[in-house]
């Protein structure tokens, strides 16, 4: 069974999600917005015809973009019909199961490697400089928002402290960003770029430090394709699952 997310069912999602990467980011959004925005939509799975057995899965939306967060057991042919009716068979963010081809890497840091001076990283620049370093990764495999869209959700994330973010300069231009989705106990790293001409100079190097150093208190977590694992295992993350998109 499936029901949306309500004040009543809110502290029972929130320890669902907790310790978890895909919850990160649930949990993350499920704080900035609550319960009342139509564009923030939040479900729970319950087990059971009457959800008896206690919740199994949690499900956010945010516009077109849907995430899922399912630990041990839970129905898998309900939250798959449910995600088709919502956003068609592609466009839902979730773990991968045993037996499935994942897109990409689910990884978390498990001691630190490379720790460099961050110094020079400028935590929570204006929005605007974190954007405009993603604008200039476009066409690189890097997917970049509308600008208007990623301002807005920004300024409510930084009004919630769902977010951090850094910058790296060069010649007093950003070069590279970094940010992290926050949740108690629980940071999901989600972005990372550098402009391609700056690129093995140790910039986004820098960035990512400089959030790890503030994120010390969290499991820290991230998402990447397959062709990254080596940049971030430099930095001492493990491999612990795959993801679905």
């Amino acid at each position: 069974m499936i029901k949306m997310i309500d004040q009543d069912s809110f502290e029972a999602a929130k320890e669902y999600c907790q310790g978890d990467p895909f919850g990160c980011r649930i949990l993350a959004a499920l704080l900035t917005y609550g319960t009342d925005k139509p564009f923030a939509l939040f479900w729970a799975q319950y087990a059971g015809e009457n959800g008896e057995g206690g919740m199994t899965a949690v499900i956010s939306r945010l516009d077109t973009a849907m995430t899922v967060c399912a630990k041990g057991s839970y129905d898998a042919e309900e939250l798959d019909s449910f995600i088709q009716a919502n956003v068609g068979y592609t466009g839902a963010l979730r773990p991968a199961r045993e037996g499935e081809s994942a897109n990409g890497l689910v990884m978390r840091l498990a001691k630190r490697k490379n720790v460099v001076s961050a110094s020079d990283a400028e935590i929570n620049p204006e929005i605007s400089d974190v954007y405009a370093v993603m604008e200039e990764c476009a066409g690189t495999g890097f997917e970049v928002p509308r600008f208007d869209d990623f301002y807005s959700d920004m300024i409510y994330r930084k009004k919630a402290k769902s977010v951090l973010t850094a910058i790296v300069r060069a010649e007093g231009m950003p070069v590279a960003c970094g940010a992290v989705h926050l949740s108690p106990g629980t940071a999901l790293l989600t972005i990372c770029a550098c402009v391609p001409e700056m690129r093995g100079k140790g910039y986004a190097g820098k960035v990512f430090n400089a959030l790890l150093d503030r994120c010390a208190d969290r499991d820290i977590y991230l998402m990447c394709m397959p062709s990254l694992h080596d940049f971030y295992a430099k930095y001492g993350f493990l491999t612990i699952g795959g993801f679905i998109y």
